[in-house]
């Protein structure tokens, strides 16, 4: 029995879209450097959306990472790596909008 691989392709593309939401987010190095708020930081947009408190905007803004990895994954999930793309955008995209709705629903039982 001969096992054929995936082949590479445009939904392949979706690990590297995952990949670079990751990067976005994640801190580097001993400085704790985050790409998302170096660039709110230049743009002069709040990081936070209660000054020093709230849920993180740049964790937010990563959907548009995930959304668009989920859709050619999807579109495309006969290529390499796709359902493995898949399932981790989906994963990160549930956790990005759910994190935001318990601190919402915190603020309006705590109010």
């Amino acid at each position: 029995m001969v096992e054929r691989r995936r082949p590479f392709g445009i939904g392949t593309f979706s690990l590297l879209i995952v990949a670079l939401g990751f990067a976005f987010n994640y801190a580097w190095g001993p400085e704790d450097f985050r790409f998302s708020y170096y660039l709110f930081h230049q743009m002069n947009w709040p990081i936070y959306s209660k000054g020093d408190e709230g849920f993180v905007i740049p964790t937010i803004i990563t959907a548009i990472f995930w959304i668009p990895a989920i859709i050619i994954a999807r579109k495309h999930n006969v290529h390499y790596g796709t359902k493995t793309a898949s399932i981790l955008a989906g994963m990160m995209l549930l956790v990005c909008f759910i994190g935001p709705l318990v601190t919402v629903i915190e603020w309006l039982i705590h109010s």
